[in-house]
Formats: C-alpha cells, sequence, structure tokens
C-alpha cells in the first residue's frame, strides 16, 4: 500500500464517521477497540444518520414499494 502523508491523513481522520473508522482500520492500524467505537457513531452522526433518515417510522424505504422477487 503506498504511504499517506500526515497532511492527507489528517483531512480524513476529521472527516465524517463512515471515513474515518477506515482511515483507523487501514491506514492508521488501530486497534478494533478505537475503530469499532469510531464505527458504531454512523447510525448517529453524518452520512449515514442522514441516510438513515430518509426511511419511513417503521424503517421501510420507498413507502414499501420495493420487495426481492
Amino acid at each position: 500500500m503506498p504511504a499517506v502523508d500526515s497532511t492527507t491523513l489528517d483531512w480524513l481522520i476529521v472527516g465524517d464517521p463512515a471515513i474515518r473508522w477506515q482511515v483507523q482500520r487501514d491506514l492508521l492500524a488501530e486497534n478494533p477497540a478505537v475503530y469499532e467505537t469510531e464505527r458504531a457513531k454512523i447510525a448517529s452522526e453524518g452520512w449515514g444518520a442522514r441516510y438513515l433518515s430518509y426511511r419511513d417510522k417503521e424503517g421501510i424505504w420507498g413507502n414499501g414499494l420495493y420487495s426481492p422477487k
């Protein structure tokens, strides 16, 4: 894997939890306890929380129009 300079790492690590946990795991080789704590934030913070907010009260997407065939 190519080296990542500290400026790029700094930029990535202050980003969204969806990116931050992967940086901690893949680029910084952090302990799983560190990155799993960060990964758990995805559903409640940042892009992940925003994405999940589009579900309805029952947790259904698209008013239930999709069903597997």
